[in-house]
């Protein structure tokens, strides 16, 4: 295995190098890096001195590049996909993801925000706003950060604030009559306490389609507002404590579009098409498709520096109510939709706590030790699968299925992990993490014909466990060594599982279990031509093992166990300043990602030999198809000038991401094609720095692309990413 991965990295080297793909996050008119400071491993490092694979990107470069939104974060990560499905992110990296959202589901990859973990994917849908920067942590992240880091796990950072009183504010106007607003303002309140506040507002005047049912836009977001504030209070030199606030509303009309080219199950004479579907931002349905996603949460951290010990405390709270409608027929006919118009019909809340002990010590030896506590609670209510009398289980009469029912988690867990320097410059380490986990379901699933409900089923079902616990232990073991002040290079052996659970939307099948993976990885982290070139590269092989996979029963999609796979490739990041203010930037990732046993998958109808009924699934083999959602290369390679003038500052960026084919689901017949997104800005900044000015492009070749495909009972459908988009920014500092 460790042959196999160490063979890679030899291979991409030397094209890594000679390609020079790089992106500067330093000091390019110095000729020189900057310093990245990361907290992978629970502690303040260099990232160059963490034997772990990163891709972290600071807010400049998330502002030069476009990037506003957690979703876009795939543009600049190798290996990191994020396909978007009804107002949710399902992130992948390195082949580890899911294909699945819902209450109670948590994605393999792992969301931080701020060192605070966010169960719910309907909040996942992030803003970025505020951000110092975004560490982008690639395989199993089991020891420090737990259950449900498989993949690996996105940390956003936010800014502390300062004592100084900056504040910096910028409007936007782009093509689709699109209003954009940021403000940032922060100042000290006394000797000892600052705060800040940060605030964005979009909105969207047109949308990127029409629905030809009624004429109304669709793919426009209605608006998308979101504030941040924190306090900062340091009672002491060895003390500091911060208080976060956060609130998000967005309301928009998410769409699922009909994947032209594919089969309908619904879209035929039968019911009176075939139905036109208008271009490919359009749609033809008699459910709008409108989502709103209300969220907010507070945390207090809590830093307090012992002397060799550092104590770190997290508290949080989180809360998120979410609504959405969904044509599931994807025709004008009234078949079947879904879920809910009023309130939010699916509910999530949270509370995490965690306390740290760390080593603050230079010596030989580092280490952190801490305690885990999580509690939540998500479910739906009062939501509304509606089946007219054509498509209805009961014949001739309409008929719903009425959920009210929710799922807690309670998780514990304990931890730590060291690292010792064994020989000169050779670093050993060795962590573990035991948790253990329990869940329980309850409410109500009722059965409604004609609008009279004729069957309340409570939770459990009969026959199947109302709670499950289990628990698992995770551990890491990395050695590596320092070749040069400059060049560091590291082996390591990982294992991460993510949790089981219930599927809420269909009562009567059974939970499913925890999925596991063991990884082995090799990298290498340098710093050449005088630290003009920082070129990081790893390989890495995966065994994962009982895949929490989507099956098809009933007409439901359901989350299951059967499914084992082989996953090995490289990724790699580097920058290189060039001087004079220019400086190339970006990255590649290869992926080979293969299912070693998936006897039961499901099929698409009429594909590689599976015959059945229109709107149902064959059960085939899927042993030695892809994993899903996973494209062979990823790319992103782009460009940064900045000149004086006596007028002021000029800087231009331009970005060029890559992604090849990528299929839905484990039996390969639904894809998204190759295709790559180009991204430019100019900037004009006047010399006191106080005014800027900026044009920039997004998605400027006008792809027509796919962040989300679905195989379902009612047809293939897709997500749809932003066309092109382009407009001016106005900025102000002081």
């Amino acid at each position: 295995m460790f042959r196999k991965i160490t063979t890679l990295l030899i291979t991409a080297a030397p094209i890594a190098i000679g390609a020079c793909p790089a992106y500067a996050q330093g000091n390019a008119d110095a000729g020189s890096l900057e310093d990245i400071v990361v907290t992978a491993q629970k502690r303040s490092e260099n990232l160059q001195d963490v034997p772990v694979a990163i891709t972290a990107v600071t807010s400049a470069r998330l502002e030069a590049t476009g990037i506003s939104n957690a979703a876009d974060l795939g543009a600049v990560t190798p290996n990191l996909s994020l396909t978007q499905v009804a107002g949710t992110i399902q992130p992948h990296i390195r082949g580890v993801g899911t294909d699945f959202s819902g209450p109670g589901v948590e994605n393999p990859v792992a969301l931080y925000v701020d060192g605070v973990y966010i169960a719910s994917g309907t909040s996942s849908l992030l803003t970025l706003n505020n951000i110092e920067r975004v560490e982008v942590l690639k395989g199993p992240q089991g020891t420090l950060f737990g259950r449900n880091a498989t993949g690996g796990l996105i940390h956003v950072i936010t800014k502390d604030p300062k004592y100084d009183p900056p504040m910096a504010l910028d409007l936007s106007y782009a093509n689709y009559e699109k209003l954009t607003a940021n403000a940032y303002l922060t100042a000290g309140l006394g000797d000892r306490v600052a705060a800040d506040l940060a605030v964005r507002y979009e909105h969207q005047g047109d949308g990127w389609g029409t629905n030809l049912f009624n004429g109304r836009d669709v793919n426009r977001t209605d608006h998308d507002f979101a504030v941040r504030s924190k306090l900062l209070f340091e009672p002491g030199d060895a003390t500091k404590i911060r208080l976060a606030v956060d609130y998000a509303d967005r309301k928009a009309t998410d769409v699922q579009h009909a994947y032209p080219g594919y089969p309908q199950s619904f879209n035929n004479p039968f019911f009176g098409g075939p139905f036109p579907l208008g271009g490919a931002f359009d749609t033809n349905s008699n459910v709008q498709g409108d989502s709103r996603l209300r969220s907010g949460g507070i945390s207090l951290q809590i830093n307090q520096d012992l002397g060799a010990v550092a104590l770190q405390s997290i508290t949080a709270y989180r809360k998120s109510r979410y609504m959405f409608e969904l044509d599931l027929d994807l025709t004008p006919v009234q078949l079947i939709s879904c879920c809910g118009t009023d309130g939010g019909p699916v509910r999530a809340r949270q509370i995490s706590q965690e306390f740290q002990l760390s080593s603050t010590g230079a010596g030989p030896l580092k280490w952190v030790a801490g305690a885990y506590f999580f509690d939540a609670k998500d479910g739906y209510d009062d939501v509304s699968i509606e089946l007219a009398a054509p498509v209805s289980f009961i014949p001739g009469v309409s008929a719903a299925i009425l959920l009210n029912n929710r799922v807690t988690t309670r998780s514990l867990a304990a931890y730590g992990q060291a690292s010792y320097e064994i020989l000169d410059d050779t670093t050993l380490t060795l962590g573990g993490r035991l948790t253990h986990e329990k869940r329980e379901i309850s409410g109500t699933e009722s059965i409604v014909a004609g609008g009279v409900i004729a069957a309340v089923h409570p939770l459990p079902v009969a026959g199947f466990p109302g709670k499950i616990d289990f628990t698992r232990f995770n551990y890491r073991i990395a050695l590596d060594h320092k070749f040069s002040p400059d060049i560091l290079g590291y082996v390591s052996y990982n294992t991460g599982f993510k949790s089981g659970g219930y599927n809420l939307n269909s009562s009567a099948n059974p939970p499913y279990k925890p999925e596991q993976i063991k990884a082995a990885e090799v990298g290498l982290k340098t710093e050449l031509l005088d630290r003009r070139l920082r070129l990081n590269i790893a390989a890495f092989h995966y065994n994962y093992s009982n895949i929490q996979v989507t099956n098809y029963a009933g007409g439901n999609s359901l989350i299951g166990n059967g499914a084992a796979a082989k996953i090995y490739g490289i990724d790699f990041d580097a920058d290189l300043a060039l001087g004079n203010g220019f400086s190339l930037n970006g990255g590649l990732g290869y992926l080979h990602g293969r299912f070693s046993s998936y006897d039961n998958a499901p099929y698409f109808n009429g594909f590689s030999g599976c015959v059945t009924a229109p709107g149902s699934f064959c059960t085939l083999s899927a042993k030695g198809n892809r994993v899903g959602q996973s494209p062979t290369w990823s790319v992103n390679a782009g460009a940064n000038y900045k000149t004086e003038l006596a007028q002021g500052t000029l800087a231009f960026s331009v970005l060029y991401s890559y992604s090849s084919r990528w299929y839905a689901s484990a039996d390969n017949f639904a894809f998204q094609p190759a295709y790559g997104l180009l991204n430019a800005s100019v900037q004009w900044t006047e010399p006191s720095d106080h005014l800027s000015l900026r044009f920039w492009g997004k998605n400027l070749t006008n792809e027509v692309y796919a962040t989300g495909i679905g195989e379902a009972n009612q047809g293939v459908f897709r997500h749809l990413g932003a066309p092109r988009t382009y407009g001016v920014t106005l900025g102000v500092k002081f």
